[in-house]
């Protein structure tokens, strides 16, 4: 703390890099709230052991490739198995700590220790197949509900990729009894190309007849949407979306256009959408809801109600950045699933 305050004033002093940290902290959990946006509320970031993906020496090779962009060096993962509801750690719940991440070979490399070389911690192996960041995920008996998740309840939750079984309960609610209206609809369009695949998910979307009206964006991820972009060739048309930040700032990006039979929806392409999916969204059904700002600085009333909590034993204060938030969806049956080709 002395030296926080010493340096203060002082050009090229370490305020300045003190200033970065921070903003490091606020840029990580926008990027972590843009995954849970698109995730099932488990915390699972990807997966080694479900598909072609393995661990050998400490090299984790993803499933699928698209899941690497979710992870960044210095993450604290946990190992986990998923048997209904229920997370079950990895042998003596040991932590892999990121110390590389190569984007081209899908590929992220573990250390069993804070700091050290590449390695592979006891207990860990394809039995335990899921990762998600050290404190995402809630290792109790149906930990994964929706009563207990750590996590956004995201359109993977809202709109699962399977519809819910007898036994399923949604915040209260059992959607079983009306898979499509509560859970979205699921069009499974892996044996047509992207563009037949959506349109007829839309057409069918439709013919549901939701009375929250007619869907305006669909998300892909990157490596669907380039695809698209070559099956349209000289038919693709484009169109600027613009969206207002705050009252000082808005930004504006284009967008693939898809003609339907109920007009023109909007395409983007997101990292954190899954690969091969597309969600089909009517964003006036949807809702991000916070208490107090989505990005702060945690204070604790009654205990810590000043910035900073003190470090037992040394003169230094830790900042915590996060905050208190949940998506809601009014109209589930107004979005779809859908499964593409690629």
């Amino acid at each position: 703390i002395y030296f926080l305050r010493a340096s203060a004033q002082t050009i090229g002093a370490f305020m300045p890099g003190a200033e970065l940290n921070v903003k490091a902290a606020f840029q990580s959990l926008g990027n972590d709230y843009a995954f849970s946006l698109f995730s099932d509320g488990s915390g699972t970031r990807g997966t080694y052991g479900l598909g072609n993906g393995s661990i050998a020496a400490g090299v984790i090779t993803l499933d699928a490739l698209s899941q690497v962009y979710q992870f960044s060096v210095n993450m604290a993962l946990v190992s986990f198995s998923v048997s209904g509801q229920t997370p079950t750690q990895s042998t003596g719940a040991n932590i892999g700590y990121v110390i590389a991440v190569d984007t081209g070979l899908g590929t992220v490399t573990i250390s069993a220790t804070q700091g050290g070389a590449a390695g592979t911690p006891t207990g860990w192996s394809s039995a335990f197949p899921n990762l998600a960041q050290a404190g995402d995920v809630n290792f109790i008996t149906n930990g994964l509900s929706s009563a207990n998740m750590l996590k956004w309840a995201g359109f993977g939750a809202w709109i699962p990729s399977v519809a819910p079984g007898g036994s399923d309960n949604f915040f209260t609610v059992n959607r079983s009894i009306s898979p499509t209206k509560l859970a979205g609809l699921r069009f499974n369009g892996a044996n047509e190309s992207i563009q037949d695949a959506l349109i007829d998910a839309t057409n069918q979307l439709a013919a549901n007849g939701s009375e929250a009206g007619d869907p305006d964006f669909i998300f892909i991820n990157p490596v669907s949407y380039q695809t698209l972009v070559k099956q349209l060739t000289s038919q693709g048309v484009y169109q600027m979306i613009k969206a207002k930040i705050n009252e000082e700032v808005s930004i504006s990006f284009k967008a693939l256009v898809l003609p339907t039979a109920n007009g023109e929806i909007a395409i983007l392409q997101d990292r954190s959408c899954p690969s091969q999916t597309a969600y089909i969204i009517t964003t006036k059904t949807w809702k991000i809801r916070s208490n107090g700002k989505m990005a702060q600085f945690l204070t604790y009333p009654g205990f810590y109600d000043q910035l900073g909590i003190p470090v037992p034993g040394s003169d230094a204060i830790q900042l915590q950045v996060g905050g208190y938030s949940n998506v809601t969806c009014n109209a589930p049956g107004a979005n779809a699933f859908v499964s593409l080709p690629q």
